[in-house]
């Protein structure tokens, strides 16, 4: 059952027809458009990455609050996100999780709020919209700016009294990516979305002076882009390319690895020359071709939906202290691009997986507290989900029949 683990939903169609698409101002203004559809937001930026929209939320905060220079954030999360608070001087306050259900500690994080806070990053990744909101109540209570981080929930949402209440909607500022390996997908590119015109004016002056985007980083991420879709070829893939991941794997090739996992290549270092950069005319072009074919955004996702609730029944039928799955409460707005699992001996069973041609996810998000700070780690169910997660790929080609071989051969390795 040799099936790649991801799928790039950009295609290769779009990726050429961006060529006769360059109509800069048009593309944009219909970017924002249907932006402002999803999130309630009236004011929307765009940004050569996710993380240069934080850094301009947060460049702004530093600048006129000058007194609040604490940020909460989940420990459990993306380290480039992280490292930008920090350089920009700000004191990160790590949250712990919930284990059961991968959002925030509640409790703990009504305690880490002081006269400093400056803002909560809510980084979508696990929860539900209810426990958003829960935050969101709990940043209007006291009074501090939410940043809703939606980079893997675009197009996520809950139905609320008969409306759709998409993620992207909770935040004072809401931030998108639509990096390689986003269900939007244009090699490079962000978003930041507001209703604070102070912000929108500041942003906007601050990216009116960034440099043009490094045309080498593009065709290098171009290069990747078809690297990768040659790999997803079915027969490529089972005679060749999967034993080459498999290698990767298990001989922890790095360069190789780093092609897969992005994240990979993280390093404490200051901001590279390239976050103060523009959005370039094609990644825009790229980001308007996927954004106004609604009938294949909506198919991408009730396929991953009707897998999801698939991949949970399975595992939730699982009599076994090894494997435990995630709380989803709203299938809807909880649509993973890879269904999360928390187990017991990952690395082993994810050596047994490549044996039996599966590939997972095995990198995902990061224990930051551990990762930066010098302190005995605090944050212990961070720390367990930095050891215990193992994803599993969820699109098109992923369908029942996949599942249940995965979960056979989980059995079998569990000997449950």
């Amino acid at each position: 059952m040799k099936i790649f683990r991801i799928n790039l939903y950009l295609s290769i169609t779009n990726f050429f027809k961006t060529f006769f698409h360059q109509n800069s101002f048009k593309n944009e203004k219909i970017i924002k458009r249907i932006l402002k559809k999803t999130n309630n937001k009236k004011l929307i930026l765009l940004t050569s990455q996710c993380r240069v929209s934080f850094l301009l939320i947060l460049d702004y905060l530093k600048k006129f609050y000058r007194k609040k220079n604490e940020i909460i954030v989940c420990a459990y999360n993306l380290p480039e996100m992280v490292n930008i608070a920090i350089n920009l001087n700000f004191k990160v306050i790590y949250c712990d999780l919930n284990y059961e259900n991968g959002f925030f500690d509640i409790n703990e994080l009504k305690k880490k709020i002081t006269s400093k806070t400056s803002s909560i990053l809510l980084t979508n990744m696990f929860n539900n919209y209810d426990q958003g909101l829960q935050v969101k109540k709990l940043c209007e209570k006291k009074k501090i700016f939410l940043i809703e981080d939606n980079a893997i929930y675009f197009d996520n949402f809950s139905k609320k009294k008969g409306k759709k209440k998409y993620s992207g909607s909770l935040g004072d500022f809401s931030i998108y990516s639509f990096n390689i390996m986003k269900n939007i997908s244009a090699l490079y590119g962000g978003a930041v979305a507001t209703n604070n015109k102070n912000f929108y004016n500041f942003a906007s002056n601050e990216i009116n002076q960034y440099n043009n985007f490094p045309r080498y980083l593009l065709l290098k991420q171009s290069f990747i882009f078809f690297i990768l879709k040659l790999l997803s070829v079915k027969f490529l893939y089972k005679n060749i390319f999967f034993y080459i991941i498999r290698a990767a794997h298990l001989s922890r090739i790095n360069f190789l690895l780093m092609l897969f996992y992005p994240s990979l290549k993280f390093k404490k270092i200051k901001f590279p020359n390239f976050y103060f950069t523009k959005l370039t005319n094609f990644s825009r072009s790229l980001i308007y071709l996927q954004l106004i074919n609604l009938k294949k955004r909506l198919e991408n996702q009730k396929l991953r939906k009707q897998n999801n609730i698939y991949y949970y029944k399975k595992f939730s039928s699982l009599d076994s202290k090894n494997i435990r799955v995630i709380k989803i409460k709203d299938f809807d707005f909880q649509n993973f691009i890879d269904f999360p699992v928390l187990v017991n001996r990952r690395a082993d069973l994810n050596k047994y997986l490549l044996e039996n041609g599966i590939e997972a996810r095995v990198y995902y998000y990061k224990n930051c507290e551990k990762i930066f700070s010098k302190k005995n780690i605090k944050c212990r169910n961070a720390n367990r989900y930095d050891q215990e997660l193992i994803c599993f790929p969820n699109h098109k080609k992923i369908g029942k029949k996949y599942i249940d071989y995965l979960i056979n051969k989980i059995l079998v390795f569990y000997k449950i």
